[in-house]
């Protein structure tokens, strides 16, 4: 299958299983931790650690470089060399797979993981590697299905503040920097961000409605450093997506703006919230996505009941609907064209449907590649991804600083702004709990799945009030979906009466 964007694999995933295996039994060892140490050394001013460095060095790249990499990197390349090939890898092909500064901070971060956490199943690493900041609640559309009931004014943070805590995020290692909302250009600041964040290496993504990108902020977007444009787009009728969004013509100016973003080279993948109202139009959408739009990848967005989204609570997919829909993404998925979803439950359909092929690709939000591992090399693998990241691969943050585990799941665990960042993603007990799989309820809890998929935490929470609860809608918890259809229903019964 064709790469969605090659940038962004830092390893080949036949690479990772064996790596991990090896890694377990060296995490403890005491020369390891005082070499990762080092390597976890930080540049205060670049924000790069001596990992970075040292692999940049290594592929050749001018900079000024410390004493101290200048020194170590000879020895530092023998020892690469050598674990490299014991994995059946060259150092050439290693250091072509982390060719881009974000691709660095990713491997600093697996090794920082190592260091804090040790080699878990399923892996945490040592910061984020994705944060997703809703970075203003302003906005111009009214979706129906707003996680942030974007839209009316709240207190944000002044600009000055914005650029602390992107200081804060890349002093933590922080890979990737997802800028949502509401509409992220109309928060103040939204440029500055972007242009800092890209300098530091970041890897600078976005999430939007599409109807602001012009051809000249598209083409100011690029030059700012945007690499990835998430853009909202819920049908391929433009009248079903109107409805949705609130705002007459919409889609016409989304549409517009995916073709803007595509025409300056930033990646873009259509992102679309399924419920009831437009499910059984996602084959048309794929293909409206993959032929017309000619965008990179689409992506079913899992509804969540939270925010806007509470009110349509009962527009939610039921188990067999939404194992319909993974089904029919997966076959598109091994079509060629990168499908993908937010569900958990995508990780396991996915394996299931290309064991039925006899072909396995491991997806994710911004890749897709093809693999030769077979059983339990590749169900290690899964398990080591992991499915749900919330609080373990990625967290939120709001427009006024408060610190979520993910944007579908309003439960605040800190403030950047008051807080120590790096010290609440490693000793946070909601973040913690979130990570231990053994501490799932239900039918999550037995789920022989529970280590690939996890379910989807942000349903849990939001349907139960607990987020180690099982996840309704998947199509092995169909009892808690009959639980939550009766507490939903009764709850809306008690309410009208």
């Amino acid at each position: 299958m064709k790469r969605a964007h090659t940038e962004s694999l830092s390893f080949q995933t036949r690479v990772i299983a064996e790596v991990t295996n090896t890694l377990k039994r060296y995490t403890e060892s005491r020369k390891v931790k005082l070499a990762l140490k080092f390597l976890l050394r930080k540049n205060p001013k670049t924000k790069m650690t001596y990992v970075e460095y040292l692999l940049a060095k290594a592929r050749g790249e001018k900079m000024d470089y410390p004493l101290l990499v200048r020194l170590t990197s000879p020895l530092f390349n023998r020892y690469m060399k050598k674990l490299t090939s014991t994995f059946g890898v060259s150092y050439d092909e290693f250091l072509d797979a982390v060719k881009t500064p974000w691709a660095r901070k990713v491997v600093a971060s697996i090794l920082k993981g190592f260091l804090v956490f040790g080699v878990r199943r399923p892996f945490t690493p040592g910061a984020p590697f994705l944060v997703v900041w809703d970075f203003t609640y302003r906005c111009n559309l009214r979706c129906k299905h707003c996680y942030a009931a974007a839209g009316p004014p709240r207190p944000e943070m002044s600009v000055e503040e914005r650029l602390k805590v992107l200081d804060k995020l890349a002093d933590a290692g922080v890979a990737m920097l997802a800028l949502s909302g509401g509409e992220p250009i109309l928060g103040p600041g939204f440029w500055e961000v972007l242009e800092r964040g890209a300098d530091y290496g970041m890897y600078m993504a976005m999430a939007t409605n599409g109807t602001l990108i012009t051809d000249e902020v598209a083409q100011r977007l690029a030059k700012a450093g945007l690499r990835y444009a998430q853009v909202s787009l819920d049908s391929p009728y433009p009248e079903v997506h109107d409805e949705f969004r609130g705002v007459k013509g919409a889609w016409e100016r989304t549409v517009r703006g995916i073709k803007n973003l595509k025409k300056y080279g930033i990646t873009v993948e259509v992102a679309m919230t399924v419920t009831k109202l437009n499910y059984k139009q996602i084959p048309k959408m794929v293909e409206f996505v993959r032929d017309e739009l000619k965008a990179d990848m689409f992506m079913m967005f899992n509804f969540v009941p939270t925010g806007r989204g509470r009110e349509i609570i009962d527009l939610d997919l039921t188990p067999e609907e939404r194992k319909e829909v993974l089904d029919y993404l997966a076959r598109v998925l091994y079509s060629g064209f990168h499908a993908a979803s937010t569900a958990p439950q995508y990780a396991f359909v996915a394996y299931e449907i290309g064991c039925e092929m006899g072909r396995l690709i491991i997806t994710g939000h911004f890749y897709g590649i093809e693999t030769q591992m077979y059983g339990q090399q590749f169900l290690s693998m899964l398990e080591f991804l992991g499915g749900c990241g919330a609080g373990r691969l990625y967290c939120a943050i709001e427009p006024n600083g408060d610190i979520y585990p993910c944007v579908f799941m309003p439960l605040k665990v800190g403030n950047i702004l008051k807080d120590d960042f790096e010290e609440l993603w490693h000793k946070c007990r909601v973040f913690e709990e979130l990570r231990n799989r053994e501490l799932l309820k239900g039918e999550c809890a037995t789920c022989q799945y529970k280590y690939i998929c996890g379910g989807c935490r942000a349903r849990a929470y939001a349907y139960f009030g607990d987020y180690l609860a099982p996840d309704p809608g998947c199509i092995f918890c169909k009892e808690s979906w009959n639980l939550a259809v009766r507490l939903v229903f009764g709850e809306r019964s008690e309410q009208s009466s």
